[in-house]
């Protein structure tokens, strides 16, 4: 017996000494600055840059494979960022000689476009990033320069010619909806830019380096940044970068990547320079757990909360878990009243919520996913159960909130839902029929949950003053606001339709 016990507690030890995570190199390579790049509105999509070869990755980093051709001229690829919206597009900041260069592809690198040939990038900095509210901005530093693009890369204006008394700038970041801008350099500190980047002010002094920062985009205003060098350390602002905090877990180690999730700011991952450890927070940086990696933590991207990855000085990195659980969503229909000509529908992003079933139905996860021309889209989740019943609500920018009739459960992690095929498949079979397709009423241009003379007034004085692009307005995704738009609100305004939910239910259409 006492033996079984001693064994016993031998085999605890083992199991409970052992990391419930580890990093797993994918795709052996030589990095520096930020060489990863997924696509939001995909993915599965992964892109890394090692010297002057771009790999691809087609199921969430778990395979890699060369696309395109070598880049032309680079010792080292700093950074890349892809145009989400059209595949095969992308930028890359290399390292060259006798200038650093900015390249662009529209054929996933078969060709490429020297777009810019002039000084010196941050030799470990991330010289280019792109503004969350317009993917066809892009910012970049180049010496003292900082430099505007506003069709992607294909051409740069000089917007100002000092932003800081040394021209070793590591990492710019944008706050979404703001022209407020956050630079870091190496023995200097962090510089704020309240204006689009025509002028700056120093917001925190350091003899070291600041080699990242990441914007926290669903806490407003919350950021963090490393500090290498000058004591180490990592610090957090709450208020756009104008004050910062240093985190006391973190005083005197050499941090370098960061990295938040995009649509859970909770969620955040840093390393330390070859100090063989990353943290992992899954609270807003409140507790951490550490993540041994034996290598140089350049840089770190997360996807979701089980899809995350380490740019390090010999490869990408992907963490692996046995807690990782997903839960799939592999067909979710959707027609969009606006965008669908009976037929097909002009493909956009929505928002899945799934939300619990019992008062007051408090959103448990919820993603961003893309709608296809079929109205199809899978979404993945994370920390759900099988068999527990979720509401599936689904929002997107310009229509009506939509809740699906009942709660639906997952069953071996997998799910499928239908909203076009019967008008009760919406909760207060709130659909409109189009061609013997049901579809989410378009015309909520505020989100106000109500298709009414507010939604009427936005599309008539846009369409007055001839805005066009991709906007609330624009009913019918021709990036026109016309008087087809104005009529669609017109007509569901005299319908009186508004969302219907659980919590506030009106009479059956």
């Amino acid at each position: 017996m006492i033996k079984y016990l001693i064994l016993l507690l031998i085999i605890s030890a083992v199991v409970y000494s052992q990391t419930p995570y580890q990093w797993t190199l994918k795709q052996s390579g030589s990095s520096l600055g930020g060489p990863i790049d997924f696509n939001r509105l995909n993915p599965n999509l992964i892109y890394y840059g090692s010297n002057n070869t771009i790999y691809k990755s087609t199921n969430r980093g778990e395979t890699f494979f060369i696309t395109g051709t070598q880049v032309p001229n680079s010792s080292k690829i700093k950074c890349i960022i892809l145009d989400d919206a059209n595949l095969g597009t992308f930028v890359v900041a290399i390292e060259s000689s006798p200038n650093d260069k900015v390249y662009k592809t529209t054929d996933d690198g078969n060709t490429w476009n020297l777009t810019n040939d002039e000084g010196q990038m941050s030799y470990f900095g991330i010289p280019i990033t792109q503004d969350p509210s317009n993917p066809q901005i892009l910012y970049m530093m180049i010496d003292t320069k900082f430099k505007k693009s506003t069709d992607f890369g294909s051409s740069w204006t000089t917007i100002a010619t000092n932003f800081g008394p040394i021209n070793a700038p590591c990492d710019i970041e944008v706050f979404p909806d703001t022209n407020i801008i956050l630079i870091g350099d190496n023995g200097t500190g962090i510089f704020k830019s309240t204006d689009g980047g025509l002028t700056w002010s120093q917001k925190f002094s350091t003899s070291g380096e600041i080699p990242t920062i990441a914007i926290d985009f669903t806490n407003r205003g919350t950021a963090w940044a490393t500090k290498w060098g000058g004591g180490g350390g990592f610090l957090k602002s709450t208020d756009f970068g104008e004050t910062w905090i240093a985190q006391p877990s973190f005083n005197g180690i050499n941090m370098w990547g960061v990295h938040t999730q995009p649509d859970n700011g909770n969620h955040i991952i840093a390393g330390c320079y070859s100090c063989n450890t990353s943290w992992r927070s899954k609270d807003g940086g409140q507790s951490w757990i550490q993540i041994p990696i034996s290598s140089t933590n350049y840089q770190y991207v997360i996807i979701d909360s089980m899809t995350q990855f380490a740019a390090q000085g010999n490869g990408i990195y992907k963490l692996e878990s046995p807690y990782f659980n997903v839960f799939d969503l592999t067909s979710l229909k959707v027609f969009l009243e606006g965008s669908f000509d009976g037929t097909t529908m002009v493909p956009d992003t929505i928002t899945v919520e799934l939300r619990n079933s019992t008062s007051p139905f408090s959103v448990v996860e919820q993603t961003k996913v893309f709608l296809n021309s079929a109205g199809v889209a899978s979404a993945r989740f994370y920390n759900l159960q099988n068999g527990t019943p979720y509401y599936i609500v689904i929002k997107h920018r310009n229509s009506i909130e939509t809740w699906s009739s009942l709660p639906q459960s997952f069953s071996g992690n997998q799910l499928v839902y239908d909203f076009t095929d019967s008008q009760s498949k919406a909760y207060g079979n709130n659909l409109k029929l189009i061609n013997g397709k049901w579809c989410i009423y378009s015309g909520d241009v505020n989100q106000d949950g109500f298709i009414n003379s507010a939604d009427m007034n936005l599309v008539y004085n846009d369409n007055v003053n001839g805005i066009s692009g991709y906007t609330n307005s624009d009913l019918n995704n021709d990036f026109l606001t016309e008087i087809y738009d104005l009529y669609k609100v017109f007509v569901n305004n005299l319908l009186g339709v508004q969302k219907i939910t659980p919590q506030s239910p009106i009479s059956e259409k």
